[in-house]
């Protein structure tokens, strides 16, 4: 795990949108996704659910915010 990727899980919690969170950490959209998919493949769960309208946080996301 790379730090970064906590805080881009951190920056896509606080905005629920990949574009501005992207923007926010200064990468590109696609480049922002994978970190986070990585994030979430090396913690084994889904940590967002993806829409349209946004990212919300899942249970497993809210927790690990938490911690």
């Amino acid at each position: 795990m790379e730090l970064v990727w906590l805080e881009d899980f951190n920056a896509l919690a606080e905005r629920g949108n990949f574009s501005r969170a992207a923007d926010l950490r200064h990468v590109t959209q696609p480049a922002f996704s994978r970190r986070i998919r990585a994030l979430e493949s090396w913690v084994g769960v889904e940590l967002f659910d993806r829409s349209a309208q946004g990212a919300v946080l899942t249970e497993a996301g809210r927790s690990m915010l938490e911690n």
